[in-house]
């Protein structure tokens, strides 16, 4: 494979960072057909290769901590600061030997969404570093730290990097982004399904009249959620991609049975009427993105959830639900509120476009 021009480094908490990442360089490489990019990230290969395609080389690696969740819904923080801890132990040799492989590879520019490390590894190699993210690991950080004092310090850490960053491409639904120098804000970025909501249907074999109501936890689970509750709700089909014990009124599906048919994921949101969810950039801007209403819960005590909830509330038909009256499947209510909600005019969309020209100037292409 020939060099990589573009060196990606991608955060492996959520699969948010990966596909908004993957969107944009979608754009980039409708741009540059021919342009060698490199993807480094602990999330699947195959969310990039079907956005890239060719001259792409994936190495799976984890760049980052993020967070550790003892499910979907909370936050442990004690052993996020000791994973911390331990990643943070072998940075200096992270750094050193990313720096050597950039320098040796001959990119010419970093992408990072939004690792603190891959910023060190740019600086040493002496390239730029572009950031893409609406929220970032040293203001997480030093919010928990108040629980885990510990955590001061690797926020102290990520700022320190992120200021070596020549810009930050700062998205929608943004928190205090402060440590990067040079900022400019962009549209939504967010993947486009590839088929309508009937022809989604269609290929999943799921009426075209019926109620569909899609669960997205992130792939994490939820403690105390058991799908056999949902029985009760049969007036909805529910879509899940994990749980137990499934009654006759919820279909099981995984990756697997959406690349059969020719889907990606963001197509099983637009084929749904609703989906249940914790908000999280990608979940939100997909469900923009797809014109499908949202039901929420909380998610623990993450900075984030506050400023997306705000951010979102004036583009999508959305409703809160409890954790507690999610975990005994009391959703009723709030699913015949979020279907009576009508939906706003769609916000700009072309984030993906702006980042992807934007990138292209800073890598000379």
């Amino acid at each position: 494979m020939a060099v990589p021009t573009l060196a990606v480094y991608v955060s492996g908490h959520g699969y948010g960072h990966s596909t908004r990442t993957a969107e944009v360089l979608r754009q980039v490489r409708a741009r540059h057909p021919a342009l060698p990019i490199a993807v480094v990230t602990a999330t699947p290969a195959r969310l990039f290769r079907r956005a890239v395609g060719s001259h792409l080389l994936v190495r799976n690696e984890r760049a980052d901590v993020g967070l550790v969740q003892r499910d979907a819904l909370v936050i442990d923080v004690e052993a996020t600061l000791a994973a911390w801890e331990e990643f943070q132990g072998k940075a200096a040799e992270w750094v050193a030997r990313e720096a050597a492989w950039l320098r040796e590879s001959g990119a010419r520019l970093v992408l990072a969404d939004i690792p603190p490390l891959a910023f060190a590894a740019a600086s040493a190699a002496g390239l730029p570093a572009v950031g893409l993210t609406n929220f970032s690991w040293d203001w997480v950080y030093r919010h928990l730290a108040r629980h885990a004092p510990g955590l001061a310090r690797a926020a102290e850490t990520a700022a320190d990097a992120y200021a070596t960053a020549a810009l930050l491409l700062e998205l929608p639904f943004a928190g205090d982004l402060s440590a990067f120098p040079r900022r400019q804000p962009i549209p939504l970025v967010a993947p486009r399904p590839q088929r309508t909501r009937a022809q989604a249907r269609t290929r999943l074999g799921l009426e075209s009249g019926a109620r569909i109501v899609l669960l997205t936890f992130g792939g994490i689970g939820m403690a105390g959620f058991t799908l056999a509750g949902l029985g009760r709700l049969a007036e909805f089909t529910f879509i899940a991609t994990e749980g137990e014990d499934a009654p006759a009124n919820v279909r099981m599906l995984d990756t697997a049975a959406l690349g059969r048919e020719g889907l990606d994921y963001v197509d099983l949101v637009a084929a749904s009427d609703v989906v249940i969810t914790k908000p999280g950039y990608g979940i939100v801007s997909e469900t923009i993105a797809c014109r499908t209403r949202m039901v929420y819960t909380d998610r623990g005590d993450f900075p984030e959830y506050p400023v997306l909830v705000e951010g979102m509330t004036p583009w999508l038909p959305a409703v809160h639900v409890s954790n507690a009256d999610l975990r005994a499947a009391r959703l009723r209510a709030p699913l015949e509120a979020a279907l009576a909600l009508p939906f706003p005019d769609p916000p700009r969309m072309d984030g993906a476009e702006v980042a992807a020209a934007r990138l292209l100037e800073a890598a000379g292409e």
